[in-house]
């Protein structure tokens, strides 16, 4: 019998040696560049709920344009959370379009997400602060004080929005995603998936023995759930349901470590903090630190087996590189 042209293989036994055409699939180029759109529209969206209504002027101020009702507080989280998104695809998107263009459009995206996080870790702190249930009058004026540097980092953000500091990165990401990609790095969508998946799960995996007094390895085991919860979110419609459903896995676990390194932060805060009364910060810290240990007691109480994450990877082998 010939040989099978290209595109053809063997079917598993059949009699007398039938063969089946392998039915081209969507390819990993064509995904990343319809989610990467669908993601820059959703940014685009949340603009005019960042900056205010057109033609407001921009006061240096947030509080004031949020009592007129100019500004949805929404919109700052929202958009955070779209540029997030557009920088963990273009990380997975890396074997498609080379890490030199996938990190350059990143990083021109990099600045702006650290404006946003910076406003979101402060917000984080008033909300972790304000859940202790501590009353000292140095404590409320200290907190206080403190709700000026929200203010000002939310003034920041609208700022560099209202100054067009995104038309670079999205003018970047346009080209990006219109740029042919070389064959030989375009997969099979689903080949690609599943390898994004078993990265994701070896980086937890990696992570995940990791004891909850060490901060900076509770942090990273953090991000590296974040990632294999976007990941399978991503690539849920190229994944079979057992690894699709990852993600709420991933996303429970990235809640519950959240907690935890929200928690970290106010104690690293309150013990900078110079202006605070000893007496009320040895309050705070008693207060945070029960809190802390409340928080991995649930996180403890949740873990998954091993197992769950390394049983993942009988799945993921099953991507087979001849899908090229």
């Amino acid at each position: 019998m010939e040989a099978a042209d290209d595109g053809e293989r063997r079917a598993g036994g059949p009699p007398g040696g039938v063969m089946t055409r392998t039915q081209p699939g969507p390819r990993s180029s064509a995904f990343l560049a319809r989610t990467l759109r669908t993601i820059d529209a959703q940014l685009e969206a949340t603009l005019p709920r960042v900056v205010g209504k057109r033609g407001a002027p921009f006061d240096g101020t947030s509080a004031a344009e949020l009592r007129r009702g100019q500004v949805d507080a929404e919109g700052v989280h929202d958009m955070r959370v779209a540029i997030r998104r557009l920088r963990t695809l273009l990380r997975l998107a890396r074997p498609v379009y080379g890490r030199f263009h996938s990190d350059a459009v990143r990083v021109s995206f990099a600045r702006l997400q650290q404006a946003t996080g910076d406003l979101r870790d402060e917000e984080a702190l008033e909300e972790t602060l304000g859940e202790l249930g501590v009353k000292h009058p140095a404590f409320d004026a200290w907190q206080e004080r403190r709700r000026g540097r929200e203010k000002a980092l939310r003034a920041a953000v609208i700022r560099r929005i209202r100054t067009g500091q995104l038309r670079r990165p999205r003018a970047m990401l346009h080209a990006l995603v219109v740029l042919p990609v070389d064959p030989e790095n375009d997969e099979p969508l689903t080949t690609f998936a599943r390898r994004s998946i078993a990265r994701a799960c070896k980086d937890v995996e990696a992570h995940r023995e990791v004891p909850p007094e060490d901060v900076q390895a509770m942090h990273d085991l953090r991000i590296a759930y974040k990632k294999l919860r976007y990941a399978a979110e991503f690539f849920a419609e190229a994944l079979p349901p057992e690894l699709a459903a990852m993600a709420e896995m991933a996303a429970r676990f990235q809640k519950r470590l959240g907690e935890i390194h929200d928690v970290d932060m106010a104690l690293a805060a309150i013990r900078r903090s110079r202006s605070l009364e000893p007496e009320a910060r040895q309050l705070v810290l008693a207060a945070l630190e029960n809190a802390r240990a409340r928080k991995v007691r649930k996180y403890k109480g949740e873990l998954a087996p091993p197992q769950i994450v390394r049983g993942a990877d009988s799945l993921i082998s099953t991507a087979s590189v001849s899908e090229r």
